[in-house]
């Protein structure tokens, strides 16, 4: 072996090291800080002297362990490890934590156990198998999917972050926690995006807030439904461009914002997005017409065209829509692949006007507004409202037989 040889075999063992140590300390901290919680919360249902502490139960032990001199468990952080175990009471310590915590850690304060004198720890009893009883009935009384088992949270606590794991833990619907944890590990988010996925609402933009069938599916099977309707969102928050400070812009200049910024324009599109071309010309006879922008989906296997709007949907820019998707289902489209999807992405839209625009039309069409800040969620809840309410209008026999 050479030196040079040596240099670069020590280098690659002390980074991948490294990256080891990282990823192990990440776990350990996920598991402490959910112990601490656990732990808290079980003293609150049966510590002996609780009482004496009342809500101030958090500050003074956030003193005392200031005073044991450990340090970094603020009132603040207690508070975030005991929410973060009341998120995931189920969670099986001993079958995650790999031997990486010492067992009596693990052991419950059993203040009910006649022969165990206060502030003893001591063997679970029979009575009681779960090393923490109070957090055990919470979590059977709690509506659980059956596919988050213990398989799957062993996989969030060994490929999450703790950052990431709490910023779950301070969503309260079950169903929308599977979301963001199925989101995470599907896309690799880091914890910047989650937290601005989580603000902007993505799952109530998303199609499977409108499409029953998709969020059974997700209740029951884990699974994400991978339709043309659930992979285009509606609206997209574009504030990355900071549209708010730029009162007069052109769809060129749109075009252009969305391309210096394309990287979180993909983001907020969401995964599986290829980026193929801007002003895609298609040429007929003499007559020269152009896409705005030009992807790719690999879940969906088909292109997917936008077309830009600075003013709000009109009906005929569904008719411009259904031509660029006939050009390209006719000519630039694959034999295996699935017909294109057009997208129009305008500043508002009236549901009705969007119904009587696309109805009757092959093609999967969809208008979809921007915003340049976050929705609130009162907006949102409108428009969801608005548009059900037009689907069952519409389709009432499928209405009838959802309800």
């Amino acid at each position: 072996m050479k030196f040079d040889a040596l240099v670069q075999t020590i280098a690659q063992i002390h980074t991948s090291s490294k990256e080891e140590a990282g990823r192990t300390l990440h776990q350990i901290l996920s598991l402490r800080n959910w112990l601490i919680g656990a732990w808290v919360f079980e003293y609150e249902q049966g510590g002996e002297d609780r009482a004496t502490y009342g809500d101030r139960l958090l500050q003074r032990l956030a003193d005392g362990l200031s005073t044991a001199e450990v340090k970094g468990l603020s009132r603040r952080n207690l508070n975030n490890c005991r929410k973060f175990a009341l998120a995931y009471p189920e969670l099986e310590l001993t079958k995650v934590s790999g031997g990486m915590l010492p067992k009596e850690s693990i052991r419950i304060w059993q203040t009910s156990a006649k022969s165990a004198k206060p502030g003893t720890i001591v063997q679970t009893s029979a009575q009681s198998p779960h090393p923490f009883p109070s957090l055990h009935k919470r979590a059977r009384a709690t509506d659980n999917l059956e596919w988050r088992d213990a398989a799957w949270l062993n996989r969030l606590f060994t490929t999450l972050s703790f950052s990431h794991l709490l910023e779950l833990s301070r969503i309260e619907t079950p169903l929308q926690r599977a979301f963001y944890e199925l989101q995470c590990l599907k896309e690799g988010w880091s914890i910047r995006e989650l937290k601005r996925q989580r603000e902007s609402l993505l799952f109530e933009r998303t199609g499977l807030s409108r499409d029953k069938q998709g969020l059974l599916a997700l209740a029951r099977e884990g699974a994400l439904s991978e339709t043309p309707e659930a992979v285009v969102r509606d609206p997209y928050v574009l504030e990355f461009l900071d549209l708010e400070s730029r009162p007069h812009f052109t769809e060129s200049d749109l075009e252009q914002y969305l391309l210096d910024n394309l990287q979180s324009f993909l983001l907020e599109l969401g995964s599986d997005f290829c980026f193929m071309g801007r002003q895609y010309r298609i040429t007929i006879g003499t007559n020269h017409h152009f896409i705005d922008l030009l992807f790719y989906h690999r879940g969906l296997q088909c292109l997917v065209a936008i077309d830009l709007k600075v003013e709000a949907f009109k009906h005929e820019h569904a008719g411009q829509m259904n031509f660029y998707v006939n050009y390209l289902a006719g000519n630039v489209t694959r034999s295996h692949e699935n017909r294109p999807i057009g997208v129009i992405l305008c500043t508002d839209k009236e549901a009705a006007e969007v119904h009587y625009a696309t109805a009757g039309l092959e093609q999967s069409l969809f208008v979809s507004r921007y915003l340049a800040q976050l929705p609130s969620e009162e907006q949102l809840t409108r428009w969801l409202r608005e548009e059900r309410a037009l689907l069952e209008q519409h389709n009432p026999k499928e209405a009838d037989a959802d309800a």
